[in-house]
């Protein structure tokens, strides 16, 4: 070895971790959503993730068991009792982008309604009421921001409802179709987008439906089209969330029969010891 070269770098066999390379924004950003639920939880993550090359279920015992399964067996499963989150991962998908799209809608449109809300108050009836509280400014204040504060909290919550819904609607439709096909598409956003925009027009009639459904299930396309290539590019397309979703089950049904195998063996040890 020359003398200007540096030793090599040793490398203890006692550790058996592997070098960890640096992850990218978007990488810590799915390990975020990737993590595994702990306990009972409720609000658990939106993707499953399994326990990797540690995982006690190999991967062509994953792959057999997609292989044998059916889209009515997977849409069974969408809709089941998860007893470890509650939802199936399937619906974590649909509520985690619901609720908070559900939620904005709301604020957003209620913060809007406030300078009109003062302003038909201006022009209302009880605008009077308040005049004759001239010897009690206080009640006379807090009567006309209670009426104030009801008429924007009454239009937040039909915003809520009627945008949240409409958005709902999409996304379980796409993702019950991409459930049971296992696989992500844009056309299922666009028949999501049909059906609530004809849900929506449902009582203006038929030809309102038609040309509801029509203009959301072009909207719908479009949206999906554009979702579609960001889930390709960060590999979270319906099939490989699946997979995961499918090791992760087999891993703790693996696990719950270990601990019903340990926990008679204990029993039997202890009826024998007696």
């Amino acid at each position: 070895m020359a003398s200007g070269d540096k030793p090599p770098v040793e490398i203890p066999s006692g550790s058996s971790e592997p070098l960890k390379e640096e992850e990218s924004v978007f990488s810590k950003l799915k390990g975020y959503f990737n993590k595994a639920p702990e306990g009972n939880e409720l609000f658990a993550p939106i993707f499953p993730v399994s326990q990797g090359p540690y995982s006690p279920i190999s991967n062509e015992e994953v792959d057999a068991f997609i292989a044998n399964e059916t889209g009515w067996d997977r849409i069974k499963h969408m809709f089941s009792y998860n007893p470890l989150t509650k939802f199936s991962a399937d619906l974590y998908n649909v509520f985690s982008v619901a609720a908070p799209v559900t939620i904005f809608s709301g604020m957003i449109i209620g913060a809007l309604r406030y300078p009109r809300a003062k302003e038909d108050f201006m022009r209302s009836p009880e605008r009077g009421l308040v005049k004759f509280q001239r010897k009690n400014l206080r009640m006379a204040k807090r009567y006309k921001y209670d009426i104030i504060t009801l008429d924007v909290m009454k239009t937040a919550g039909r915003a809520a409802f009627k945008f949240g819904g409409f958005f709902t609607c999409i996304l379980l439709v796409n993702q019950t179709l991409a459930t049971y096909n296992n696989k992500s598409s844009p056309l299922y956003y666009g028949a999501g987008g049909a059906a609530a925009g004809a849900l929506n027009k449902f009582s203006y009639g038929v030809r309102a439906m038609v040309s509801g459904g029509t203009v959301a299930g072009i909207m719908g396309l479009l949206y999906g089209g554009a979702f579609c290539v960001f889930l390709n590019h960060f590999g979270m397309t319906q099939d490989k969330l699946h997979w995961e979703d499918v090791k992760k089950r087999l891993e703790v049904g693996f696990e719950q029969s270990q601990k019903k195998y340990e926990n008679k063996t204990d029993s039997n040890i202890k009826s024998k010891g007696s």
